[in-house]
């Protein structure tokens, strides 16, 4: 009897234990979404408005910013779309990291442009525990408000910026039709769509190296 009792409380404990395990593997970020959002816009205006670095450092330094705190994998398949089930692997690896390239270059250019403003958090709507949406504006001194949402997935027990949609035009939505424009240009090929990717790498290689040159 008591040989039966241990296995039934044993059975249990292992019970209780593999369902604490999976309560945390599915729990959402314990960081409050408004609190990342602050954080990362102050981080990065912060970044943008400090004038005793030269724009490449700055841009050094926003890649790292956004590298840190968007969710590229998921936004590679969400702008691909069907795309990315037809892709080979290989096809999708190339084309993950040029769209981490490419990220850093169109949202760098959107952010870069709010530099000095002022950042305010507004209305927060919570899907589930890891998926959240924050209205934010970016109040500037010499002309309108501008209005900036941000949809955030947890990931990892972090949030991550999934989609940044400014003036109500969702990046990741435009930036999905533009790819999709480009494969079907191109047969339907993803490699068509990379080596677009690639030549535009290349054009802001140059266009940073000329922005290096004058400074120093």
């Amino acid at each position: 009897m008591d040989t039966k009792i241990k296995k039934v409380s044993l059975w249990l404990s292992a019970l209780v234990l593999t369902a604490g395990i999976a309560m945390q593997a599915h729990a959402g970020p314990k960081q409050s979404p408004d609190r990342f959002i602050t954080a990362f816009g102050d981080q990065a205006i912060k970044l943008l408005s400090n004038s005793s670095s030269d724009a490449a450092e700055r841009s050094r330094g926003l890649r790292r910013l956004l590298i840190k705190n968007f969710d590229v994998d998921f936004i590679s398949k969400t702008v691909l779309a069907r795309h990315w089930r037809k892709a080979s692997a290989a096809e999708r690896v190339e084309f993950r990291n040029l769209f981490e390239d490419y990220i850093v270059t169109v949202y760098g250019r959107r952010l870069g442009g709010y530099s000095g403003e002022g950042f305010k958090i507004g209305r927060i709507a919570r899907k589930g525990d890891d998926q959240a949406y924050i209205s934010s504006k970016i109040v500037r001194p010499d002309g309108p408000p501008v209005k900036v949402a941000w949809r955030l997935r947890g990931r990892g027990g972090k949030w991550r910026i999934v989609d940044i949609v400014v003036e109500g035009v969702s990046m990741a939505l435009t930036q999905r039709s533009e790819f999709g424009a480009v494969i079907r240009k191109q047969g339907g090929k993803i490699s068509g769509l990379n080596a677009k990717l690639r030549e535009l790498a290349g054009d802001r290689d140059k266009v940073e190296n000329k922005v290096a040159a004058k400074a120093s």
